[in-house]
């Protein structure tokens, strides 16, 4: 009898479900890094981020060479997501993936839509504070790959879901475009 129940605890222990995890990352697709994406760099003046993308880049007028001027752009990528690129002078800074970007992923493969434990586990040293405008259980999670200067954020909502990602600079913690 007992080497009976040992069998179905064994065999039950062996059936433990899983939850589903995202599928693979298209290695096709560019990641979104603390670098950049594909050929959009962090730091590339704003007159390459227009050859590059053959992108406009000018709604809002950007004001280059102005220290301290500030603005996000629309930037389409070749599968259809929709990025933000901020520029703040005559650089990208910052770029930004929200739910108009579903399928950009960053090299670890997560992205909008991932879970809390997902970046967890496919970052460490995530440093968790509170989100800028929802109640908790909202929060960010944040890595930096260089403290203060180089990093992910990732906003997440009181449901544990990854509404947004910051890849860059110092930017990447500004609350509302560029403020």
């Amino acid at each position: 009898m007992r080497a009976l129940a040992l069998a179905l605890i064994l065999t039950l222990g062996a059936c433990q479900w899983d939850p589903p995890s995202q599928s693979a990352r298209d290695d096709a697709v560019p990641p979104l890094t603390v670098e950049g994406y594909g050929d959009m760099r962090i730091g590339m003046p704003v007159a390459e981020a227009r050859t590059v993308s053959g992108q406009a880049f000018d709604n809002p007028a950007l004001e280059e060479g102005i220290p301290g001027a500030c603005s996000e752009q629309e930037y389409t990528t070749a599968d259809g997501d929709k990025l933000w690129l901020m520029f703040e002078g005559d650089v990208i800074t910052r770029i930004t993936a929200s739910s108009e970007a579903p399928q950009t992923r960053t090299a670890q493969n997560v992205g909008v839509g991932s879970t809390d434990a997902e970046v967890r586990t496919a970052y460490q040293n995530v440093i968790e504070e509170g989100a800028h405008y929802n109640p908790a259980p909202a929060h960010n999670l944040l890595i930096w790959t260089v403290p203060d200067q180089s990093g992910l954020l990732f906003e997440v909502s009181e449901q544990g879901i990854v509404t947004a990602v910051h890849a860059g600079g110092p930017s990447i913690r500004y609350m509302e475009g560029c403020a």
